[in-house]
Order: C-alpha cells, then sequence, then structure tokens
C-alpha cells in the first residue's frame, strides 16, 4: 500500500514520525512524507495563493514544504512529486481535535483535501494536551487497524479519529459525531517600544457540550473516537439557534 504522510505541527513533532517508524517496521508499505517544515496549527484550510512554495528533500521520501497542511496535500498530488496514495494520514496531531476543533484544524485540513481529491483520508489526533504523548501506542493502532478504517471510510468524507492518550494497546472504538466546544479565547494587547500596538490570541478554557456519543465523551470513555466528517459545505434550511440563559453558563447550546 502506498501511504502519504502529513501533519499541521511541522516536521519535528514525533507524532508524524512514530507513524512513519510503524509503517516502515512492518516494511509492507511504501511510505511518504509531505509535510510543513514550520508548525501550522490552527491554520484551518488556508492555501498559498501568492508566492512559490519551497520543497526541500530532507531524506528519501520525505519533503519539508513551506506552505500549509492542505498545501502539502495538493502539492504531492499535482506536482512535481506526483504522489497517488491508497491513503492518506494527517497527524499524528499533538493533542485533540474535537468537535468544533475540526473548524479551525490544520490537521483535519490536510484530510479533507485528500478526500476532495476522492483518496481515502485519516486525521488522527491526541485526545488529551496532557504530555508525555504516547505516540507509538497511537500509531500501533492506526496501522493495525488500517484496512477496518478503509472500510468505514466513505467518498466525500474523511475519518477524524482522536485515540485516548495511553500507553495501554487501545481494542475499541466507536462511531461518534462531532461534539460542540466553545473557546474562552482573549485578545491580549500591548504597546511596544517601537511605538504600535500589537496583540495575540491567549486561549482559554474550553466548554464542551457533554453531550453521549459525541467524540469528547467517547475519549473521556477511554475508548477510540471515529467520526466521519462530510467535505462540502451544506445548506440548513431552517437553522434556529438556542441562545443560552446566564444561569446556564459552561454549558453548550
Amino acid at each position: 500500500m502506498k501511504i502519504l504522510l502529513t501533519n499541521d505541527d511541522g516536521i519535528a513533532c514525533d507524532g508524524i514520525w512514530a507513524l512513519k517508524k510503524e509503517l516502515e517496521t512492518l516494511g509492507a508499505h511504501e511510505v511518504y512524507m509531505v509535510v510543513p517544515e514550520e508548525n501550522r496549527s490552527g491554520i484551518s484550510h488556508g492555501i498559498t495563493m501568492q508566492g512559490p512554495i519551497r520543497l526541500r528533500q530532507k531524506e528519501k521520501h520525505v519533503w519539508a514544504c513551506s506552505g500549509t497542511p492542505a498545501d502539502c496535500i495538493i502539492v504531492s498530488l499535482l506536482g512535481d512529486l506526483a504522489i497517488r496514495p491508497d491513503v492518506i494520514i494527517s497527524g499524528i496531531n499533538e493533542g485533540p481535535n474535537l468537535g468544533t476543533d475540526i473548524i479551525y484544524s490544520g490537521t483535519a485540513s490536510a484530510a479533507r483535501q485528500g478526500a476532495l481529491h476522492g483518496i481515502p483520508s485519516i486525521a488522527v489526533s491526541m485526545g488529551s494536551h496532557t504530555k508525555p504523548f504516547y505516540y507509538d501506542t497511537a500509531a500501533r493502532y492506526i496501522i493495525n487497524h488500517i484496512d477496518e478504517l478503509l472500510d468505514l471510510w466513505q467518498p466525500e468524507t474523511f475519518l477524524n479519529i482522536n485515540v485516548p492518550n495511553t500507553k495501554d494497546e487501545m481494542i475499541e472504538y466507536r462511531i461518534s459525531h462531532p461534539s460542540r466546544r466553545r473557546y474562552n479565547d482573549q485578545v491580549v494587547r500591548f504597546n511596544a517600544p517601537d511605538g504600535h500596538h500589537y496583540c495575540f490570541l491567549e486561549g482559554g478554557a474550553i466548554e464542551t457540550k457533554e453531550d453521549e456519543g459525541s467524540d469528547w465523551h467517547v475519549v473521556e470513555s477511554g475508548l477510540v473516537s471515529i467520526s466521519k466528517i462530510y467535505i462540502h459545505p451544506v445548506v440548513v434550511q431552517d437553522l434556529r439557534f438556542t441562545i443560552p440563559s446566564p444561569e446556564a453558563k459552561g454549558v453548550m447550546p
């Protein structure tokens, strides 16, 4: 099987190398890596519209790309590399991509871009922000179950997988739906000696609707969460939002 690996955490992240190591240990697959040269977390489905994209070969079948995760897939499939993989795996992400996180996730965007080209694509993330990350365990799960995951994949979707951060071998999974998450971020401003005003985004606590069967709930239960994510925008004919009362603080509508 020909497998293309990428991520959004950059070529220095241990997660993608854990996947590569497990695949090479089996020796049954042809493995390629086209990965951002720097961390591109939170870049969503951005692509480079102006200026060139640089590719630097780091070793056999491994390239560092100056662009975004989606760029990595585009140049892999359409550029000089012309890789046509049987499956694309994006990750393993350093931390979760649950529910609403998918909107912002570069990890998810790479899988979405692959699926847009009709290739079975999988986004894989650790289900916790807490270190140490047991990437080897997560990688073994994905590689040992790759045929089952491909059976679950359907055209016009990608699989968004979150694995519990555990050193114990994982067996059980659940098909889940994306959870709803609220981000209590704030913009912090400061004045610099150059006379300009600057700001940066400071992440706050994330509130998640504790909905049974959601990806968050499945991971919290110690199981592997697999969500099938549709890749195209859809029109909702009758959408009514419920505004939570002040008393419902900390609960998603």
